[in-house]
């Protein structure tokens, strides 16, 4: 095999594909062929694709160590480069470096999972924005691995992803053209890494797959059945005890400032109080633990009905607002020491947040 490819995408091809790797299991395969180089690599229960442009000089495949060879793609200097093997190695040249490794004696290529009989185009932006507005919901554990994961559901040509950790939750959807009707559960940190520039998913029984212009991710699914009555938590009361309408921005940016000026030690979380005052929201820290001594208060402009008090954990708050992507959100009290739904006009998000006790 002997190729020239530009330095830096064979540096970023490696590490992506480096991701799934196992210290114990970590070959990687070198494909050259049609004016392309490609990577495969496979991890416990993770797969990576990987291809770049190149002028094939010769064709071949190899079997290295992903490891190391993402050490020797991110030392090379910028620019073109050349990646050749011979004599039971795999060198690196370009510029007036040279760098080689030992390719694989025993073979260990990886294998690829079956693909799913048809990839389905998506919005890239929308899929985005559909895994970003849940993943930081997620908060599973090994002994909990249907929470640490994100439930997709396909319905009627709509995906939706939810995702909880029990004290907040996340769901959105978007339209996806053939999608079939089921249920999958998807590693929440896999779904984080692999969500950007999608524009073909697809899913098996077994497996959920993503697409990019370079690269071909899989995951084994989660095993479990995720809680039914998440999706019960979302309903609204016909007359909720509040509502309040605000700006998300200056919504974030006060619980931000606030929660910097707590000084409390010992608590585990910061509460942050949200109430009406002089027909504006408030948004207040009381510190009540062994350093009471700080406090603050930020006041918004917003439209609000009815009683909105309400203690949220400050960290929650900041992490559903990021969820939202509109101007302005809307605030919905059900009842006390039920959770607080955070919902957008165009009705793309909802978020909840359960009170502090």
């Amino acid at each position: 095999m002997r190729v020239l490819v530009d330095a830096r995408e064979l540096a970023n091809m490696v590490a992506h594909a480096a991701r799934v790797l196992e210290r114990d299991n970590p070959h990687v395969a070198l494909d050259a062929s049609d004016g392309m180089l490609a990577i495969g690599a496979a991890g416990d229960s993770q797969w990576s694709h990987g291809r770049i442009a190149a002028t094939v000089l010769e064709g071949g495949s190899t079997v290295v160590s992903g490891l190391w060879l993402n050490a020797l793609a991110n030392a090379m200097p910028a620019g073109e480069i050349g990646v050749e093997t011979g004599d039971g190695y795999l060198t690196l040249k370009g510029g007036e470096a040279s760098l080689r490794m030992r390719v694989s004696e025993d073979g260990g290529r990886p294998v690829e999972p079956a693909a799913p009989e048809s990839m389905l185009p998506v919005d890239a932006d929308a899929y985005a924005a559909l895994c970003g507005s849940v993943v930081g919901e997620a908060g599973g554990t090994r002994d909990q691995p249907v929470l640490a994961s994100v439930r997709f559901t396909g319905r009627d040509g709509v995906l939706a992803a939810t995702a909880t950790n029990r004290y907040m939750a996340g769901r959105r959807s978007i339209p996806v053209a053939g999608l079939p009707d089921g249920e999958w559960l998807a590693d929440a940190e896999w779904v984080k890494r692999n969500m950007r520039s999608v524009t073909a998913i697809g899913f098996t029984d077994r497996m959920m797959v993503v697409e990019t212009d370079g690269f071909t991710d899989a995951i084994v699914l989660t095993d479990g059945r995720y809680p039914e009555r998440v999706d019960g938590l979302f309903a609204v009361l016909p007359e909720p005890a509040g509502t309040a309408d605000a700006d998300r921005r200056a919504l974030m940016d006060a619980a931000r400032m606030l929660r910097s000026v707590c000084f409390d030690s010992r608590m585990g979380i910061i509460p942050l109080i949200l109430d009406s005052h002089d027909g504006m929201l408030r948004i207040r820290y009381a510190g009540d633990g062994q350093d009471a001594d700080s406090q603050g208060v930020r006041l918004l402009e917003a439209d609000v009905s009815g009683d909105v008090h309400v203690k949220l954990n400050a960290d929650y708050l900041l992490t559903v607002l990021a969820g939202m992507d509109a101007e302005r959100v809307t605030i919905v009290k059900n009842m006390d020491m039920k959770p607080v739904l955070f919902h957008q006009e165009d009705g793309s998000v909802e978020q909840l947040v359960m009170p502090v006790r």
